[in-house]
């Protein structure tokens, strides 16, 4: 028998070793890509905006002084780091206060303005004018510089791939097609090639972005002596992200492992209780991991924490499986260990493939969300929690087998706050409904106050170096995410039409008075420079078009293509917004901003778009709320099902389905409340908290089955259970629940509220299956 288990150990270390050996090509997704929604028709439109216009995508450094900005020390302390930057090899551009055009640097006529280029690195600049200039000009100030004139701006834009560009591109057209049923076989096996190479292209891109922020973070350190520095923008963002996460899956992984270790010592006081369930999980999730990165499964913001629940989720049927063991072994003490081993894999097996289904019925919510990080992840704790049902019973077995047999000492079957919850449940269980039932109306009331409006500045803590930098271009230099406004077919009607240059004059002026947007840049600012330099007063079309004609290229780069375009016909409206405004909601802002264009200055419905990340993000965040808001009840009814098949009892299957509800609605009730919205990680949280609280309540009840034909007595049988199955169930949640509040000192936002709230279900997950549950079986006696 001993040769037979050595060679079923020898052939699971073959395919562990396999998938374990593919760790190295694990990979880390928070690109763009991840944060939109598959198949949204405004990603087809941004990527044709991008190619008219170029990226949003550039990098913000944020450059603050103590004295004059403009001292010459400190402009040539500017132009050293200026230069450092161009000499990185990813680098395309870097625009500064030295090189743009100044129009009142002297001032200048309109004559002027229209054929001389005055900057401060050309040397022709006057700088007792350029400081005015740049804390009050329409385009400079409060963009490139602040209007203290202490904080300027250096911009950067990085070189693109176009091969990836174009490969990203025809890819997300072929995605809408299959959105609408259009793509043959052929060109379905092609777009799912296509997808693969993109997966590639994504890979280098991140790697090569995240070596070049690396670099530049190098740059900025050797000049901080003169100047306080803070690198920003979106790739920062995607890029820090991938960091905490990677810093996160590492660390706090190692982090609840120790602490479970710790808790498994604690409560089996014995070293093989303790390494047996530790290397089962952590051989599941590196298992797991390993199969991620031979299929190409990226893990994203909403994956990351997937080892940790695997872990945890292994760890959950591990302890199940060791206390049934030592319950046999202390209640039979003359069985041999094939025959302990093999009554434990018995018993614990249904209960256990039920939870495993019950689990991926709840995850299966993610799978209609239509955003693919999030289908990923649906499907990855699916198959994640497979491999740990399937390697569980299989190296529980083989382990035990190769070990001797252990003398399990006589202990206390009856654990205190069981037998306490018991007791609290038969004196005191009319009023725990009543509690219940207060709680879930106050849950409805924050569940009601729900919302997926977040900032990305609330990812990360105060003390990080992104919150500070993204705090001080949002205070300083006009914020940080862009959201553009396309106007279609307007670009030759702009320089002849006035009272079309009036109404786009007041949806700037509006814009830029609403207290959620930063600086507003269009052709307007043009406007608004020709005016200074005409004794305020515009310019009317026939001068407009001669002045067009003869700025020069380096000027019209600035301030008129990047605003109108006579090949597309569109103009086009950067803003950029706070996200250090408490208030904002992304939704809610472009409704008023499109409301107003619509409704209030007469543009007609489809003659203009709102588009860019922050439209593309707020979609993405809108569909996951409705999709998964909107499916928890679906889950629960085909929970339902399964807990009729597992039970064969309508009644029981009715009682079991109660409980189970509380956790999720405790949570999402919580997070209203306390004004937490949901995002990309804390979305699955509900998904999580049904899987968890099913679990629980199929181990509840299975034992409750079993015990209840001994005597048919519902309140005798209530005290059995849990002083046996509520056993496992508390050495689990505890284990668990100690272990996700490790991520509280993360200082990923997202990984704090996930570690918490995980932590609040597995409670309330249990208190609920060993209180609520039991009093409404004593309650309405259903047939077992």
């Amino acid at each position: 028998m001993l040769k037979k288990y050595s060679y079923g150990a020898a052939l699971l270390l073959v395919v562990l070793g396999f998938f374990i050996a593919q760790i190295p090509n694990f990979e880390l997704d928070a690109s763009s890509d991840s944060l939109v929604l598959e198949g949204d028709n405004n990603l087809r439109y941004y990527e044709s905006i991008k190619k008219n216009y170029g990226s949003d995508d550039y990098l913000i450094i944020s450059y603050q002084v103590r004295d004059n900005l403009l001292a010459p020390e400190q402009l040539n302390h500017l132009a050293r780091l200026k230069k450092d930057l161009q000499n990185l090899a990813q680098v395309k551009a870097v625009t500064t206060i030295l090189d743009v055009p100044l129009f009142q640097s002297p001032p200048l006529s309109l004559t002027e303005l229209a054929t001389k280029n005055i900057s401060i690195d050309s040397g022709n600049a006057d700088l007792n004018f350029a400081n005015k200039e740049f804390t009050t000009s329409p385009l400079y100030a409060n963009n490139l510089v602040s209007k203290d004139g202490k904080t300027s701006a250096i911009l950067l834009s990085l070189k693109s791939n176009e091969q990836f560009s174009q490969r990203r591109e025809k890819r997300n057209e072929m995605r809408i097609q299959r959105s609408a049923d259009k793509l043959s076989d052929q060109q379905l096996r092609q777009l799912k090639s296509l997808e693969k190479q993109v997966l590639k292209d994504a890979t280098v891109q991140n790697d090569l972005q995240a070596r070049t922020i690396a670099q530049i973070r190098s740059v900025i350190d050797k000049y901080r002596d003169k100047a306080s520095l803070f690198l920003g923008g979106v790739p920062v963002i995607t890029t820090d992200i991938i960091g905490y996460i990677s810093n996160d899956l590492v660390v706090f992984s190692i982090a609840i492992i120790a602490l479970m270790a710790l808790v498994l010592a604690i409560l089996f006081k014995n070293i093989r209780w303790v390494l047996m369930p530790i290397g089962i999980s952590i051989t599941s999730a590196l298992t797991m991991t390993g199969m991620l990165a031979f299929l190409g499964w990226k893990v994203t913001v909403i994956s990351s924490n997937f080892f940790s629940l695997l872990l945890v989720m292994t760890i959950s049927v591990t302890v199940h499986l060791v206390v049934r063991y030592r319950e046999l072994a202390q209640n039979n003490p003359d069985l041999d260990q094939q025959s302990l081993i093999k009554t434990t894999l018995e018993q614990m097996f249904k209960p256990c493939l039920f939870t495993t289904l019950t689990t991926i019925a709840a995850f299966s919510s993610l799978l209609i969300s239509g955003i693919r990080p999030v289908i990923d992840f649906g499907w990855m704790m699916s198959v994640g929690v497979t491999i740990s049902l399937i390697l569980s019973f299989l190296i529980f077995p083989i382990v035990m087998c190769l070990l001797p047999k252990i003398e399990v000492k006589s202990f206390k079957t009856e654990l205190g706050i069981t037998q306490n919850l018991a007791h609290f449940t038969e004196k005191f269980g009319n009023h725990l409904l009543i509690i219940l039932l207060l709680l879930v109306g106050i849950s409805a009331i924050g569940i009601s106050k729900l919302s997926v409006e977040n900032r990305f500045i609330d990812y990360f803590k105060e003390s990080t170096e992104i919150n500070q930098g993204l705090t001080l271009i949002d205070e300083k230099l006009g914020g940080t995410i862009p959201l553009e406004i396309i106007f279609d077919d307007l670009a030759e009607d702009y320089w002849y039409d006035e009272d079309l240059r009036v109404d786009i004059h007041k949806i700037h002026q509006y814009l830029d008075s609403l207290s959620e947007t930063g600086k507003v840049l269009s052709i307007d600012t043009l406007m608004q420079i020709l005016a200074q330099a005409n004794n305020n007063t515009l310019p009317n079309g026939f001068f407009l078009n001669i002045i067009k004609s003869q700025i020069p290229p380096a000027v019209k780069a600035q301030i008129i293509a990047p605003y109108i375009s006579e090949k597309s016909g569109q103009l086009r409206m950067v803003v950029r917004i706070k996200e250090t405004n408490k208030s904002l909601k992304r939704s809610a802002l472009i409704e008023k901003i499109e409301s107003f264009i619509g409704k209030d200055m007469g543009f007609k419905v489809g003659s203009f778009h709102t588009t860019g990340m922050l439209v593309l993000y707020n979609n993405m965040l809108q569909s996951l709320f409705n999709s998964q808001i909107k499916t928890i009840a679906a889950v629960f009814a085909m929970i339902f099902v399964m807990f009729l098949l597992i039970f064969r009892s309508f009644s029981l299957s009715l009682l079991a389905i109660i409980p189970n509800m509380l956790p999720a609605i405790f949570i999402l009730g919580i997070m209203g409340l306390a004004n937490i919205s949901l995002d990309l990680m804390t979305i699955t949280i509900s998904a999580i908290a049904i899987g968890i609280g099913v679990d629980d309540a199929i181990h509840y009840l299975h034992r409750f089955q079993a015990e209840f034909k001994k005597d048919g007595d519902y309140l005798a049988t209530m005290y059995r259970s849990h002083n046996s199955i509520g056993l496992a169930m508390f050495y689990t949640s505890i284990t668990i629940t100690l272990g996700f509040l490790i991520l509280v000192l993360s200082n990923f936002i997202p990984s704090i509220y996930f570690g918490i709230f995980t932590a609040i279900a597995m409670l309330s997950a249990l208190l609920a299956n060993l209180t609520l549950l039991p009093k409404l079986i004593l309650l309405f006696k259903p047939k077992i």
